[in-house]
């Protein structure tokens, strides 16, 4: 009896040791972290507007909107060492077959290198909605126009493209100029001011 005795507490502890050994080689361990690898900044760090028209009655104006702060990169010839989220342009007494160029730059403070997608474009009154279109050959976000929120058939008044910006990348402190072509077309409203505001929008390059 003694050595059955034994032998069963024999099984009974190699039994809980194969417990012990399976229970924890299901054992689950979950790590956690963050990995930052780099952050993106960017502005407007300079813009000028030039109008085309075939009568001197238009006029447009442009501020900034959302100051970043103070820029410590090199800034284009002429301007200030700040740089802003948004752009606002307004054309006063605005008629159809008018064109405004507005040249602007847009600059880095990123760590990394940084992809521009293009740009986010709305109507700050809300009498105008913003609808993307492409150009030919470029890539998307490249082109779109206004139209009057009451049109039901939502025909567009002012049309615009982007010169030389959208699928720019930038590195470290750099900027790229650009031009956004805004035509104003029937059925725009004669001696009207319009107004609309864009961000540039960006992303990491190499995610």
């Amino acid at each position: 009896m003694k050595r059955i005795g034994l032998l069963c507490l024999a099984l009974i502890l190699a039994l809980g040791t194969l417990g012990v050994g399976y229970a924890l080689w299901w054992d689950e361990v979950t790590i956690e972290g963050v990995v930052d690898t780099g952050t993106v900044r960017i502005g407007i760090v300079k813009a000028e507007a030039t109008l085309y028209q075939d009568k001197e009655v238009a006029a447009v104006d442009i501020r900034f909107e959302g100051e970043i702060g103070p820029w410590d990169c090199p800034t284009p010839p002429g301007a200030e060492p700040f740089a802003y989220e948004r752009l606002v342009v307004t054309i006063e007494d605005a008629f159809p077959c008018l064109t405004v160029d507005v040249e602007f730059y847009v600059g880095s403070r990123s760590t990394i290198p940084v992809h521009i997608t293009g740009l986010n474009m709305y109507d700050p009154t809300g009498e105008l909605v913003w609808v993307w279109t492409n150009l030919p050959g470029l890539p998307g976000n490249s082109a779109g126009y206004f139209y009057h929120a009451s049109d039901p058939d939502q025909q567009p008044v002012i049309t615009f493209e982007i010169i030389n910006l959208v699928s720019t990348q930038l590195h470290g402190c750099g900027s790229d100029k650009a031009d956004l072509i805004f035509h104003v077309v029937q059925p725009a409203k004669q001696d009207h001011t319009y107004s609309f505001v864009f961000e540039v929008l960006g992303e990491q390059w190499a995610k």
